[in-house]
């Protein structure tokens, strides 16, 4: 790792680290992870890749591994998961991708870790959710759970994905979704309808954390 993206890494740990102390964090849907976890079965957190800063920083407490792309954007964002106590496979949908799951799947049932994907990364398109958390959910018999984080205050880059920021002292949203059992079989046909399924619940939940603060 090149020396100014490993500085570049442990400074987005620090700013991570000291603004999520600062946010006025509330959750919503404690209830549905209490479900997933009652299942016995592992467990996939989904969430967009505009939101993964801290989102991970507060799913870290829940003993995580994230799958992260093969790319210098890549190799910053696995040394801050690091740093945050966040295991992680490298890959992603265009590189090394069917090993990358395989290897998030096996870690989650080895090692008894959640698993994190944001599935319309590390390229887009933005809330677009390709097959792959539900591919590494099949593989690990894993739940889906997907979560939406939302801030009543925050900085928007001019990023492909928009990616957001939040100001220090900001009120912090972070919500739960109902898990989903990703169909066993083969069929193409249902296995489409529970992606689409799965995209919808993820969107709707996000515009729920987006709403507005009063």
């Amino acid at each position: 790792m090149r020396t100014l993206d490993r500085i570049l890494a442990d400074a987005g740990w620090a700013l991570a680290w000291l603004i999520g102390r600062s946010l006025r964090w509330e959750e919503e849907g404690r209830e549905h992870l209490a479900a997933a976890r009652a299942s016995g079965r592992p467990i996939l957190f989904v969430f967009w890749h505009n939101r993964l800063l801290h989102t991970c920083y507060r799913l870290s407490r829940e003993r995580l591994v994230m799958m992260v792309s093969r790319s210098r954007d890549g190799d910053i964002i696995a040394r801050v998961a690091h740093d945050q106590g966040i295991a992680s496979v490298r890959g992603s949908s265009s590189r090394g991708g069917t090993a990358a799951l395989r290897a998030l799947a096996r870690t989650m049932k080895d090692r008894g870790l959640c698993g994190g994907v944001t599935p319309d990364g590390p390229r887009g398109p933005r809330y677009a959710l390709q097959p792959g958390s539900l591919l590494a959910a099949r593989l690990a018999g894993a739940l889906i759970v997907p979560v939406a984080l939302g801030f009543s205050r925050k900085k928007v880059f001019a990023s492909w994905d928009a990616f957001q920021l939040p100001w220090p002292f900001a009120r912090a949203r972070l919500l739960f979704g109902e898990p989903v059992s990703v169909p066993d079989d083969q069929d193409a046909a249902a296995f489409e309808q529970c992606r689409a399924g799965v995209e919808r619940r993820l969107t709707a939940l996000t515009q729920e954390a987006d709403r507005p603060w009063h």
